[in-house]
């Protein structure tokens, strides 16, 4: 019997926000949450450059098994809940918007950053990294993304991909703004392949 693959994180966004909605897809028409423990939450901000190695290490040995750790799993998947309906203006009511505004505001709020000076050969630099207190505060690089996103980027770009079995999101920056698919090997190429059969059916119906 072969074995199963667990569904890794997909990172065809092109930008740490939708990267982050995209933690829940699709699988054979059922959602799943690719967030699905703390772990998973602390794996994904490592792969999306918003924690440091050595920040997941110790935020996992610190928080895994606290009261909180549950909470924080919850409260990354209420974010993206709001996160999902910020990147869809006019697509729902004032009032969903205004609370999505105020649960991200509400975690920047929260936010404590260090800067310090860097020495780099004959030049100085400034280099920033975000303090984590509590395990709440592990969400405020993903509020802060979706700062970045929601203030510089055009959310008429914001794509969902054209396989109706596929739920991805992405930043549309292709040539002339004709990206279709989550990923042309993916779900670019099922289409295709489906399309192609669907042409040979209707010449084999005519044909008989």
């Amino acid at each position: 019997m072969p074995k199963k693959i667990a569904p890794e994180f997909y990172f065809i966004g092109n930008h740490p926000l939708l990267d982050f909605v995209n933690t829940k897809i699709a699988v054979n028409g059922q959602p799943l949450d690719l967030l699905h423990d703390f772990e998973a939450l602390l794996d994904w901000q490592v792969k999306a450059n918003l924690l440091t190695e050595v920040e997941r290490n110790l935020r996992k040995a610190v928080w895994t098994g606290s009261e909180e750790e549950a909470g924080i799993v919850e409260a990354a998947r209420l974010l993206r809940d709001h996160l999902f309906i910020l990147i869809q203006p006019g697509s729902v009511n004032e009032a969903s918007t205004e609370a999505s505004l105020q649960f991200v505001n509400g975690l920047l709020q929260e936010q404590i950053t260090r800067t310090t000076l860097v020495a780099e050969g004959s030049t100085y630099s400034r280099k920033s990294r975000m303090l984590f207190r509590k395990p709440l505060d592990l969400l405020t690089p993903i509020a802060a993304s979706a700062v970045d996103f929601l203030t510089t980027y055009d959310l008429k770009l914001v794509k969902k991909c054209e396989n109706p079995a596929c739920v991805l999101r992405f930043y549309d920056n292709s040539k002339n703004g004709t990206r279709r698919w989550c990923s042309p090997k993916t779900c670019g190429n099922r289409m295709k392949v489906a399309a192609y059969l669907e042409r040979q059916k209707q010449q084999q119906t005519k044909e008989s």
